[in-house]
């Protein structure tokens, strides 16, 4: 049988299967560059058999092919022989019939071209275009995702609905991404919830809240945490029971409750620092005009209204007011402008394939403070406390790592080791990767 000619679906699966049962498991001798290119190989193929799964799934649901073999729904069969809860067998039917109902990203996943949490980025993303599209609009839509998911992740692509309206309807793009803002705001608010299960000695929750309010409770919780943190490794305790970073979240909730049982709230005091991208003149001009959060999410007018109510509101308005970003070797600390400006610029943490936000990453010196570096913007990048270790040169020894330093647009590049890349040719993250250029990967560069 030659390489070009089809095989049903049903004959590749079985022949997959009987190799997998084939497979060594002594790997105890394999080079650790073979590991990490199985490990990407691995992830691929899963990748593609999940989008074969799903389409399946879309395809029997569709023939009623439970139904008419069973006398069952498909998410009945689906239980019945495996071990998935309803709710499991629910969602994959949902999920399944949600990528059957845009062929493009179908098509695309199944040749291993778009991961699984892009395609689930793709598709909600054009379905909340698509009461606002034609079917010609809808379409170009979808491709142009496609091709985005050559080098976006999949939360830059949740947040790409206003580069895909300039593309496909560029004369109403700015209305349209005002009019989806505001539908997903007033969904939001009519989605809120809070439930609690009481499990022995705990209590479970889960819920949903609007964005806004969302954030700021998040904002709180995470500078709690990080400050557990720190106070655990300046305590230097030995006998310190060692936590995640979701107990310390929880810790932080703990703390927050406590101290709301013991202290009479103030009407509108306490609001939380927000930082919103807009420009000026448009926010003049154009009372629908919108803004984002510093992580990049867009805001619709209506929201960015209310945070300028109800926040410390710190626009990003290069024609406003400036603070200085440069206090030379006057102080250690990045002080609150010069973090703004950070917070800005990097979004986060600027180490490839690292989603850590800015609001749990620390201020790194390129050239360190001990050696002569000033606390100044160009001189300053925002890395989570795993990888500021991994960048940050020791004192007295020379080590072959990862190095850092600013390209000459001014944003964050890293060099990976010379046992990695022996040329240790530059890459950046993706948010800063221009876009008509690829992120270039490489095997062992790891998220948090």
């Amino acid at each position: 049988m030659t390489g070009d000619v089809p095989i049903p679906a049903g004959e590749v699966l079985a022949q997959v299967e009987r190799l997998l049962d084939r497979v060594d498991p002594d790997r105890g001798q394999v080079a650790p560059e073979t590991r990490l290119a199985w490990l990407r190989i691995a992830r691929k193929v899963r990748t593609r058999v999940d989008a074969l799964a799903s389409l399946l799934t879309a395809e029997a649901e569709r023939t009623q092919a439970a139904e008419r073999t069973t006398g069952t729904p498909l998410a009945s069969w689906l239980g019945m022989g495996e071990t998935l809860s309803r709710r499991e067998a629910s969602g994959a039917v949902h999920q399944a019939r949600t990528l059957a109902q845009h062929p493009q990203v179908a098509r695309a996943a199944s040749d291993g071209k778009v991961g699984g949490g892009q395609a689930r980025a793709i598709t909600k993303v054009l379905d909340g275009l698509a009461p606002q599209l034609s079917t010609e609009q809808r379409v170009n839509a979808e491709k142009l995702m496609v091709q985005l998911a050559s080098h976006l992740d999949a939360d830059q692509l949740s947040k790409a609905a206003g580069q895909v309206l300039a593309e496909v309807a560029p004369a109403e793009a700015t209305e349209l991404l005002e009019v989806k803002l505001q539908r997903e705001v007033e969904a939001a608010h009519r989605a809120r919830s809070l439930r609690f299960y009481r499990e022995g000695a705990s209590v479970r929750f889960d819920g949903s809240l609007p964005r806004l309010e969302a954030e700021t409770w998040l904002a709180q919780l995470d500078a709690h945490s990080e400050a557990l943190r720190r106070n655990a490794i300046e305590a230097g305790d030995p006998a310190t029971e060692p936590t995640t970073a979701e107990q310390r979240r929880a810790d932080a909730l703990i703390t927050l409750i406590h101290a709301a049982a013991n202290t009479k709230p103030d009407p509108g005091v306490g609001a939380a620092r927000v930082i919103v991208k807009l420009d000026y003149h448009q926010l003049r001009a154009d009372a629908a005009a919108a803004g984002h959060l510093g992580d990049g999410e867009p805001l619709s007018a209506g929201e960015l209204r209310q945070l300028c109510c109800d926040a410390e509101l710190i626009p990003s308005v290069l024609n406003g007011a400036s603070e200085v970003l440069d206090v030379g070797r006057t102080a250690r600390l990045v002080t609150p402008a010069i973090r703004t400006a950070l917070i800005l610029r990097d979004a986060g943490c600027t180490f490839p394939g690292c989603d850590i936000k800015a609001n749990l990453c620390e201020a790194h010196h390129i050239r360190p403070w001990w050696d002569g570096g000033d606390t100044a913007l160009p001189n300053l990048v925002l890395l989570c406390h795993t990888h500021h270790g991994i960048v940050e040169p020791a004192k007295f020894t020379l080590r072959d790592q990862w190095e850092v330093d600013l390209a000459d647009d001014g944003l964050p590049q890293f060099r990976p080791p010379a046992r990695m890349d022996p040329q240790r040719t530059p890459i950046r993250h993706r948010r800063h990767q221009p876009p008509d250029r690829p992120t270039r990967q490489l095997m062992g560069v790891a998220r948090c």
